[in-house]
């Protein structure tokens, strides 16, 4: 039986079956900025205490998602050097749920599809151009999942895309940093099965920021 991904209550997306996975790697700081904290404040600094704790987690965590012979070898995720024009602001649109709502099916690597609820909508701009991403939401409720792929998809970046944490921000509004987008776990390791981003969520540029393809 296939593993479906889920989401953590700080934002990262981990399989079902490994809900706690990061949890355990070595209290693993996930939302990078405590409460009431400006997100930006040292934010190269703490992405970077991110990525070191994230590649311990895959080193030397027995529930690392990496196969044994790659534990071997591995020095490391490949990320794309830090940019601080990548974190980006806004607000969620929410869609309706009145009279029902509206459901979206996700594909899989397993070949068969992930119904979700889609949850809202976030605009952002980007060097002065405005994007959309759809936010989706696990049916029977639960965290927000956020998918996405763009034009390094495929060529630097994990074929099938990547995913994002929403980060709170005072004054109700969410930061998105794309220095912090993730592979799924079934790019380790294709024992988990691992929703991906519907066109709808194919992003028309380049989003040089994040985690690069592990092979």
């Amino acid at each position: 039986m296939g593993r479906y991904i889920g989401i953590n209550r700080k934002g990262l997306f981990v399989p079902v079956s490994c809900f706690l996975l990061l949890l355990l790697a070595g209290g693993l700081d996930l939302s990078l900025s405590k409460e009431g904290e400006d997100p930006m404040e040292r934010r190269e600094e703490k992405i970077r205490a991110f990525r070191e704790k994230r590649d311990l987690f895959f080193r030397k965590d027995p529930n690392s998602p990496l196969k044994e012979s790659d534990k071997k070898k591995f020095k490391g995720l490949l990320y794309y050097p830090i940019d601080l024009k990548y974190p980006v602001t806004g607000s969620i649109e929410k869609y309706p749920t009145d009279p029902k709502p509206i459901y979206v099916n996700l594909p899989t690597n397993k070949e068969r599809e992930k119904k979700y609820v889609k949850y809202g909508r976030f605009k952002f701009k980007l060097d002065n151009k405005e994007y959309v991403l759809h936010i989706y939401r696990p049916l029977g409720g639960g965290e927000l999942f956020l998918p996405f792929k763009d034009k390094t998809s495929g060529i630097e970046t994990y074929p099938e895309g990547r995913y994002l944490n929403i980060e709170p921000m005072p004054g109700g509004r969410l930061l998105i940093d794309f220095n912090r987008a993730y592979n799924p776990f079934c790019e380790y390791n294709e024992k988990f099965t691992c929703p991906f981003a519907p066109k709808e969520n194919w992003l028309d540029i380049e989003i040089r920021a994040g985690e690069k393809q592990f092979r």
